[in-house]
């Protein structure tokens, strides 16, 4: 089985619009909304993806099989130099659990939003992570600034720019997103952040070039001398949210189940567009809305911390 058929037996895609996207990790509904075994497959696959999101081009295109744990054990011990994701597995391992009011805005977002915009980007989006937000932090121990996912589309040469919420609420989510819409995407940020990803694909420019990523091209459109409506005409915004709902074990019977997930969607949606209409760039904006329901925020984020702690494990 290829991996991109692995990934869709596992996650749904329920709403596949130009602009709207809505996945869900797959279940059965005659198991009343269990979803423990598909979970246990989910976790996996990202478990795999790690590298890829921590170290990218890094360690190059090509792992040799024998380096595989090597690189999985330096990935996962890379993230927990972030003292976002440890203080997260202290929390979520010592079975607390802490809501969308937590002071520490970090532990309340969830890191772990990046990681599965990442997956879903590269699965269902066919984009490659342009820099690693792991690896080219600016110092290990801080949180990494900027846009939570930096990826590039070959076929459409197209700058993939994202920001992911990892919460309990999904209004919430959406109004923290709102957030990072206007914090984000306005000149003088763009500016400093477009100097920061240059340097770094400068860093890899010899191993994007052998995965045919041109790092040339996407140096010329960062560069500050570029019109901004040049760049933001080869720009997608993905707006990644990951919330909990009940709609999982509401229903036995797959009609009523669609047309709630549906609507919930819809309203979600919607109150994000009339929030983002109010952004000065909102028509030159090409924004993707991609909202995940989960039946629980807390069991997803303790299985990943489990498993890559039994990783970091592994290298001791």
């Amino acid at each position: 089985m290829s991996r991109a058929v692995e990934v869709r037996s596992v996650l749904t895609c329920k709403i596949n619009e130009a602009n709207l996207h809505s996945y869900f990790i797959d279940f059965d509904l005659e198991d009343n909304g269990d979803w423990s075994q598909m979970l246990k497959e989910f976790v996996n696959l990202l478990t795999e993806e790690i590298p890829n999101f921590a170290l990218g081009y890094h360690q190059g295109v090509m792992v040799r099989q024998e380096d595989i744990m090597r690189i999985l054990i330096e990935a996962a011990n890379s993230i927990y130099k972030i003292d976002a994701y440890e203080k997260a597995a202290q929390t979520y391992l010592s079975d607390q659990y802490w809501d969308d009011d937590l002071p520490d805005k970090y532990l309340r977002r969830g890191e772990f939003g990046e990681l599965i915009l990442h997956f879903i980007l590269k699965y269902f989006f066919n984009t490659l992570p342009l820099v690693a937000k792991i690896y080219f932090k600016d110092s290990y121990g801080h949180a990494v600034h900027g846009f939570d996912s930096v990826h590039i589309n070959l076929t459409e040469n197209t700058l993939w720019l994202g920001e992911s919420k990892l919460y309990t609420d999904g209004k919430r989510g959406i109004d923290a997103l709102i957030e990072d819409l206007f914090e984000h995407f306005n000149g003088d940020y763009f500016e400093s952040e477009f100097t920061i990803i240059s340097k770094r694909i400068k860093d890899t420019e010899e191993n994007l070039t052998v995965a045919g990523a041109n790092p040339g091209y996407w140096i010329k459109l960062l560069n500050r001398y570029t019109k901004l409506s040049e760049k933001l005409s080869s720009i997608v915004v993905p707006m990644f949210c990951a919330y909990e709902t009940n709609i999982f074990s509401k229903y036995s019977n797959h009609k009523e189940f669609e047309k709630e997930y549906i609507e919930e969607i819809n309203k979600l949606n919607e109150r994000f567009l009339d929030k983002r209409s109010k952004h000065p760039w909102n028509k030159h904006l090409n924004i993707v809305v991609i909202l995940f329901p989960l039946e629980s925020k807390k069991k997803l984020v303790a299985a990943l911390h489990r498993k890559l702690k039994g990783l970091q494990l592994l290298g001791e």
